[in-house]
């Protein structure tokens, strides 16, 4: 079912500021680009990211193509550079296969103009022609405007747990 999902792309959208963008699944060319997109991800957000994607093993995991039906990253690329990523983990088994997991990672030039709002539709989107019935996602931090991004896409705050992470210090 994933793959009818993905005939649309690549497909073109428009920024609030105007800026015109394309989204597409991840590729294996697209390696050192997205390594250059994490690393303009400040360090102190980096340390919040859940999957460590700067030491490659995201590519290392495809001998020759993605398993899309498994983990489905999308990227969004402007300007010949990446600036967002949102990627829709699947379950292939287990009394938890209804549910996904999603996140969304947006280049800090291009924040608050859309962009995550439009990651996330499509991973909705998605999600629904692969026919999951739920899908979670899981902040760290002080994550306010990703969680309103969220909650704006129709997704549902279910638990806070203050104090849960501690950082290497």
């Amino acid at each position: 079912m994933i793959e009818f999902a993905l005939e649309k792309y690549p497909v073109r959208y428009t920024l609030d500021n105007g800026v015109q963008f394309l989204v597409r699944p991840l590729q294996k060319d697209d390696q050192m680009a997205f390594e250059k997109f994490h690393l303009a991800v400040p360090e102190n957000e980096r340390f919040l990211i859940k999957h460590r994607y700067t030491d490659s093993a995201v590519f290392a995991e495809a001998d020759d193509e993605f398993i899309y039906e498994q983990r489905l990253p999308l990227l969004a690329f402007a300007d010949g550079q990446i600036i967002g990523h949102a990627t829709l983990y699947q379950r292939q088994g287990g009394w938890k296969r209804h549910i996904g997991m999603v996140g969304v990672l947006t280049h800090p030039d291009y924040r608050g103009v859309g962009l995550s709002k439009r990651l996330i539709a499509d991973l909705v989107e998605v999600a629904q022609h692969a026919g999951l019935t739920r899908l979670e996602a899981e902040f760290n931090g002080d994550r306010e405007v990703a969680i309103h991004n969220f909650k704006e896409a129709g997704f549902d705050e279910l638990v806070r747990l203050p104090n849960y992470l501690q950082d290497m210090q």
